[in-house]
């Protein structure tokens, strides 16, 4: 694995909210920590997020568990990757009405390993799952995507 420096991490924080897809730009994802191989992201319970019967809304799970995932691969791959969206899947666990957090770590060695195929082919799949539990720190979901990462040319 290549050192990233800090206004790399910084630049992947800024992603979040400041990206091509609007949505994710209105969202209001915070970045809390945004490393190599760790990213802590927070979701504010506000009326953007908010459903028909006062809990967050099944859409927000989703951008905000796609974004955080996304951002880890960055951060562990030094953004050698696009990742794509191939399937995902929300295990629901009990509704949310706080702000939700999600905090994703990976070990090198874990690292190393998910992306070997990948690092071989220039592209595949890349699954995740991705906890989403609320302030008090209780598990609201699980969220398990399936990224497919290509290979950016200009920066791998």
């Amino acid at each position: 694995m290549e050192a990233m420096d800090i206004a790399f991490f910084e630049a992947a924080a800024e992603s979040l909210n400041h990206s091509k897809i609007n949505y994710m730009n209105m969202a209001g994802i915070q970045p809390v920590t945004v490393e190599e191989r760790h990213v802590v992201t927070r979701l504010p319970a506000n009326y953007m997020h908010m459903n028909h019967v006062g809990i967050v809304y099944a859409g927000s799970y989703f951008v905000f568990a796609e974004a955080s995932g996304a951002t880890l691969i960055k951060c562990t791959y030094a953004g050698r990757y696009t990742p794509i969206i191939k399937s995902c899947s929300i295990d629901y666990v009990r509704p949310a009405a706080r702000d939700l957090f999600i905090d994703l770590s990976m070990d090198e060695d874990t690292a190393r390993e998910k992306i070997a195929y990948i690092e071989e082919k220039g592209r595949g799949r890349y699954p995740l799952d991705i906890p989403v539990k609320d302030a008090g720190g209780e598990l609201c979901a699980t969220v398990h995507i399936v990224y497919y990462l290509i290979r950016n040319h200009e920066n791998g």
